[in-house]
């Protein structure tokens, strides 16, 4: 029996289109993306801005109904890969603190 990768997952994940801001954990300069999808704990988005594994940010998803609370927290990117075609990076995150 073969199991689909995405039924492995411990959380579903949504597509999103919205704005995630962006900053390096002690720096005040912000950057942004493009929201892709958003999980219980973890956020995918595209920018243009270069990231490392490993690397620790603080961001805030900014939803597109502005009702909606912004989700900030505490995040390390997991996962970064280049799309040659745009130039951007399709950047993974896994959230270690949410506020």
């Amino acid at each position: 029996m073969s199991i689909n990768y995405d039924e492995q997952r411990s959380f579903y994940r949504m597509s999103v289109d919205c704005q995630v801001e962006f900053s390096e954990s002690g720096s005040s300069e912000k950057f942004s993306g493009e929201g892709k999808n958003l999980s219980a704990d973890g956020v995918s988005f595209i920018t243009e801005q270069p990231l490392t594994e490993g690397q620790e940010l603080n961001i805030i998803v900014h939803p597109v109904i502005k009702t909606v609370t912004p989700l900030s927290a505490k995040a390390t990117v997991v996962r970064v890969a280049e799309d040659k075609e745009s130039k951007k990076y399709i950047v993974g995150m896994s959230l270690k603190e949410v506020s």
